[in-house]
């Protein structure tokens, strides 16, 4: 097989760009890693034989890199070995014999595949929403989780032409407006915000859909609205043993109704009359109702698009605050050549820039997602039996820009990059 550049790759999706479970690689013959690296494929032929003439135990094995999983506390140079779809072990110094395909991650990142636990990729069903495959799997992501875009009326548009049908793995939060995101859409007719119909949408549609989106404003002056919403939502996410993702907000009458397990998303928000962040209106102080949060068992995400003044998330960074995930809130207006986001990986960048170590924002978007959310799937996780999910990155050094949402630049030293990615035992490689 020829070299499988970024561009390539994203032309024959759904092709030979998505391999078998050996991947690329040529039986018994080694898989080179590097920029730009693909092996040669040996489709049709027979299997080696190992040591004393045994058939090698593993398809893959991905040697020397240094692997990163919080769930088993490993940080150290060590192997990962994949046997069909699953993750059979992680060791140090597999046998190559032990192995029909080796791949050289000798000076890189390996880390259970990304997961993106706030995204927008109905595709062709809500038009600010983008190709799931272009910000997932081609950019190191194998997960991503659709925040609301489909609410009860269009999420079976979703499943059939989004979930069904793309290489990563996309899973939805319902939109407890039911034509989904993103006009405004709980704050128009009142019929439009359904409990029942969520609730009949997600027993119908299990395990695509864990939990309900609600888009709340985050103004005071909506607050008797949003209760209303809020309680619809809660209804729904209750009878359905779900989760509530919700938008930002610091109004405790709001925050009193989420229970552990619940999200809010958006911490870093410029300051706005339109919008909440959790330092509230004191920069440099974070709100005391924030800091209950944690001993509530609610979780927070990040969720970047608009959302990220650096002020604000450098102030929270000095204070020792971070959100528990790192996300991307990706879509068509957050992707070059107008958006500032691009994807996970760079946004994992921005977070490196505000003093997180690489162990960290792995974590943020692997282990952590996997405790936020009852995946149907064993995946955010190397542990043996797992989905052989898998992201090898490189950490680059120099300068590099960094934007938040309002275009404000500064200047990080390091850059998360994912270079090859492999997805339940498949391999896909592309160019950096």
């Amino acid at each position: 097989m020829s070299k499988t550049g970024r561009r390539q790759f994203l032309q024959g999706l759904g092709a030979a760009a998505v391999l078998s479970p050996l991947g690329s690689l040529a039986f018994g013959q080694a898989a080179q890693g590097g920029r730009g690296g693909a092996a040669q494929t040996g489709r049709g032929a027979a299997p080696p034989t190992g040591r004393g003439g045994a058939v090698p135990q593993f398809d893959l094995v991905i040697k020397g890199g240094k692997v990163i999983d919080p769930t088993q506390k490993i940080s150290s140079v060590m192997d990962v070995a994949i046997k069909g779809d699953k993750i059979a072990t992680v060791a140090a110094n597999i046998p190559a014999t032990d192995a029909r395909g080796v791949y050289d991650a000798g000076g890189k990142i390996v880390s259970a595949g990304l997961i993106d636990v706030h995204g927008h990729v109905y595709d062709g069903g809500i038009t600010t929403s983008i190709e799931a495959d272009i910000v997932g799997i081609a950019k190191g992501t194998t997960t991503i989780v659709d925040a609301g875009s489909a609410g009860a009326a269009n999420f079976a548009g979703l499943r059939k032409y989004v979930i069904e049908r793309a290489h990563t793995r996309v899973y939805s939060l319902l939109n407890i407006g039911m034509n989904g995101c993103c006009n405004n859409e709980i704050y128009g007719d009142p019929r439009l915000v359904d409990a029942r119909a969520a609730i009949d949408t997600i027993e119908a549609n299990r395990p695509y859909i864990l939990g309900i989106k609600v888009r709340i404003n985050g103004k005071h002056d909506d607050l008797a609205h949003d209760i209303e919403v809020l309680k619809k939502a809660r209804e729904a996410a209750d009878a359905t043993n779900t989760v509530i993702m919700m938008h930002w907000t610091n109004e405790p009458d709001l925050i009193a109704l989420l229970k552990p397990g619940d999200i809010l998303t958006h911490p870093y928000n410029p300051p706005s009359p339109n919008s909440s962040n959790l330092m509230g209106g004191e920069p440099g102080k974070i709100l005391p109702i924030v800091l209950t949060l944690k001993d509530r068992g609610i979780w927070t995400d990040f969720s970047h698009g608009g959302h990220l003044a650096w002020p604000v998330a450098e102030a929270s960074a000095k204070l020792g605050w971070f959100p528990d995930t790192i996300s991307t809130d990706i879509h068509r207006g957050h992707v070059p050549p107008t958006g500032v986001v691009f994807d996970l990986a760079t946004t994992m960048s921005k977070f490196m820039y505000l003093g997180l170590t690489v162990d960290q924002v792995v974590e943020k978007v692997t282990a952590a997602p996997k405790k936020m959310f009852k995946f149907p799937e064993k995946i955010g996780s190397l542990e043996p039996g797992s989905v052989a999910d898998v992201t090898i990155a490189e950490v680059r050094t120099g300068d590099f820009d960094f934007y938040d949402s309002r275009r404000e630049k500064r200047s990080g030293h390091q850059k998360f990059v994912p270079t090859a990615t492999v997805k339940s035992g498949s391999f896909v490689y592309w160019e950096p």
